[in-house]
């Protein structure tokens, strides 16, 4: 069931990309301080939403996967140091 719904939903990723490049064909000139870049329009825009959907990965990786593991592991860590005071003998 999940395999067909992650078909069915690259598939319509595939046909709105289609859809944007075909309607947006229109050269634009992206005007950078180091370059410029002539590209279409449809292009662009899909160039843009996947940057960002990059930068989103990386900034919910960063903000609420990355500080979990952390406190993971250094509650893993605190627990084997506990373990290794109780172990060993008074004196």
């Amino acid at each position: 069931m999940f395999r067909w719904l992650l078909i069915l939903l690259v598939l319509l990723a595939a046909v709105a990309g289609l859809l944007i490049g075909v309607l947006n064909a229109d050269a634009v000139t992206l005007n950078l301080l180091a370059f410029q870049v002539s590209l279409p329009l449809g292009a662009l825009v899909l160039l843009a939403l996947v940057l960002g959907l990059l930068v989103g990965l990386v900034l919910a990786w960063l903000l609420f996967f990355l500080p979990g593991r952390l406190r993971r592991s250094n509650r893993s860590r605190s627990n084997e140091k506990g373990t290794d005071l109780t172990d060993r003998p008074n004196g």
